[in-house]
Formats: structure tokens, C-alpha cells, sequence
């Protein structure tokens, strides 16, 4: 006769979380709806299986409002895990350029203090063209590529800016009208991704008398 009960009572410690209307308390139901805003003579007048059941959805409610408030935790804390690393990524990017560059910035020293001690016309012309191929092998090493145009070329608007037109001589009568003229300033691109387009001029159409 004892240990019928015994056993029900450790059927109800191992289920899951939720209310046991065989072991909740009829004040504990009444509680319950008394949260839900429920008018008290509407819950005197509620039977006893029904209060179970509202008390029941009513726990079931606050345990997926507990589980929405952790999900909603976990979402921010990934939002700020993510934020710190695009901040990191980012910094560590901009680092890698940094460090490509210092040999052109030092080429740029040893060219002014080589004007200052009265160089040559030549070895200045030396030192800035070691400049240049210390700024060109950063801008390879990280991935950027040059855009050039030459005479003759096809004009294409995804990788070319147009900024005139170079009226038609003698000399363009091998060059289509529309096509490149003169490269005025090459253009870069990393991947897929255009940074700046060519600066070009365009050979103009030819007028007939």
C-alpha cells in the first residue's frame, strides 16, 4: 500500500517541465489565471479540470518565453562575437597593406636624401622608379591588378572612364572611331571588383567635308 505512491511521486520527479495537474496545486492554477488577467468571478466559475488545463498552456507558455529570451541572448552575444571579429579581420587586413608598403616608403626616403646630397637627374629618376616597383609589388601582393588601355583598344564601360575625345589626325586613321585614344591614368581591380576604371580619351568620329 506504501510504495504504490512512492513510485508515482518518482514518475512525477523524472517527467519533463511541465505542470502535473495531479500535482499542482489548485491555488497555484488559480494563480495562474489570475496573471492571465482572468476576472475572479470568471475563475470561481471555472472547473477545476479546465484551470488545470489553462494552468498547464500557461506553463508551457513561460517555458517558451524562457527559451525565446536565451535564443535571444545567444543571438546578441553572436552579433557582438561578430562585430569583434569583422573588427579584428578588418584590422588585420589593413595591417598586412601597411607592411607592404613600408619598402616603398623607404625608397621614397632614400630618393629624398640621395636630392638632398645633390644627386643626378638620373638617380632620382632611379629612385623613384624603385618607388613605383615597391608600390606595384604591394598593390600584386594583395591581390590587385592593373587596368590598362592602350591606342586601339576596345572602349568598355565596366572598366573604362571615358573623360574626352581626341579629335581624328593622320595618325588615328588605323584607330576605329570610339576606341581608345590615349590612356590617360590606368585603373585597379581586386577580383571581380573594380576600384577605380582607366582614364581614357576616346578617338572622335571622323568629319567629312
Amino acid at each position: 500500500m506504501t510504495t504504490e505512491p512512492e513510485t508515482n511521486t518518482d514518475h512525477n520527479e523524472d517527467a519533463p517541465d511541465v505542470i502535473n495537474p495531479d500535482a499542482t496545486d489548485p491555488i497555484e492554477h488559480e494563480a495562474f489565471l489570475v496573471d492571465l488577467g482572468i476576472a475572479d468571478e470568471v475563475i470561481d466559475a471555472t472547473p477545476p479540470e479546465v484551470m488545470e488545463i489553462i494552468s498547464r498552456l500557461a506553463a508551457e507558455r513561460s517555458t517558451a518565453d524562457d527559451a525565446r529570451m536565451r535564443a535571444l541572448a545567444d543571438f546578441r552575444n553572436f552579433q557582438r562575437r561578430s562585430i569583434e571579429n569583422e573588427s579584428r579581420a578588418r584590422r588585420e587586413g589593413l595591417s598586412a597593406v601597411v607592411r607592404s608598403l613600408l619598402p616603398a616608403l623607404d625608397h621614397f626616403d632614400m630618393a629624398l636624401q640621395s636630392v638632398g646630397a645633390a644627386a643626378t637627374i638620373e638617380q632620382v629618376v632611379t629612385g623613384v622608379s624603385m618607388v613605383q616597383g615597391e608600390l606595384m609589388r604591394a598593390l600584386e601582393a594583395n591581390g590587385i591588378t592593373v587596368i590598362d588601355a592602350t591606342a586601339g583598344d576596345a572602349f568598355e564601360p565596366g572598366l573604362h572612364e571615358a573623360v574626352g575625345v581626341k579629335p581624328m589626325e593622320e595618325s588615328d586613321a588605323a584607330l576605329e572611331a570610339g576606341s581608345i585614344a590615349i590612356n590617360i591614368s590606368a585603373g585597379y581591380a581586386i577580383g571581380d571588383v573594380v576600384l577605380r576604371p582607366a582614364k581614357v580619351m576616346l578617338v572622335a568620329e571622323s568629319v567629312s567635308d
